[in-house]
């Protein structure tokens, strides 16, 4: 059976200031190393260590399964030249005539991609027979969720058709390209999936018990200001238990 790792955690913290773009990224094992999503050049210290921390260098990536090729899912795919990246057709051809208006796409992810071996996808499509990916547009053209097969259950990561369980409940991504139509068919047919976990593309781990989302786990994210002096203000912003209900 196919196993995973999380490389990075997803956030959906943003400022007024700028789009943080803290994406799931994952280590799949299964007939090689394949890597979900490369995340942007302000998460490259992190992707690298922790890929150290799992044995795992660059050069071991045999294959990068881009969900989609927006900027916080995909800049730092030249810091893996060996591997091929497995995209979707009609995520590829967008990027390869992409408008220069489009803030999520840059240019500069053409000229990667031009450089490395592709492998595109079509529709849904076995990468293994642990590993599929299932087409789902609407974030963007030609984005593709992953379907695992693991010794626990199957573990869906939605990516940014479904970024959080908020987009769970509404059904709709935060962010859409194509049509609404198509982000909710896209939700929907994630959901007829039925996965044991959900990994979402910008929030913790999720399943349905009982009949209720519940979070799988913890995660924190530490803020961190650099001060005048020789010191840093750090905060952190973590979840925990919640209190229960005292009896006065």
């Amino acid at each position: 059976m196919a196993r995973f790792d999380i490389v990075m955690q997803g956030s959906s913290l943003r400022t007024d200031q700028a789009l943080l773009g803290i994406c799931t990224i994952a280590l799949i094992r299964d007939h090689g190393n394949m890597l979900l999503d490369t995340g942007h050049f302000g998460t490259r210290r992190q992707l690298l260590g922790s890929l150290e921390r799992l044995g795992v260098r660059p050069p071991d990536i045999d294959r990068v399964i881009i969900s989609h090729a927006h900027w916080d899912h995909s800049l730092n795919l030249e810091l893996f030249p060996k591997a091929t990246v497995v995209i979707n057709s009609k995520e590829l051809d967008f990027v390869r005539r992409a408008r220069r208006d489009d803030w999520a796409t840059p240019s500069v992810i053409a000229l990667l991609l031009d450089r490395m071996r592709i492998q595109t996808t079509e529709g849904d499509e076995d990468l293994t027979d642990e590993v599929r990916v299932v087409e789902t547009p609407g974030h963007s053209i030609g984005h593709q969720a992953v379907l695992i097969k693991t010794d626990k259950g199957a573990v869906l990561f939605t990516q940014d058709a479904m970024p959080t369980m908020r987009s769970y409940l509404r059904g709709l991504p935060d962010y859409i390209t194509t049509t609404e139509e198509e982000a909710r068919k896209s939700i929907e047919k994630l959901k007829e999936l039925d996965p044991d976990v959900y990994y979402p593309g910008h929030d913790r781990p999720f399943r349905i018990v009982d009949g209720r989302l519940a979070y799988v786990g913890h995660s924190s994210l530490g803020v961190i200001v650099r001060r005048e002096t020789e010191e840093n203000f750090r905060i952190v912003l973590g979840t925990e238990e919640a209190e229960k209900p005292e009896k006065m």
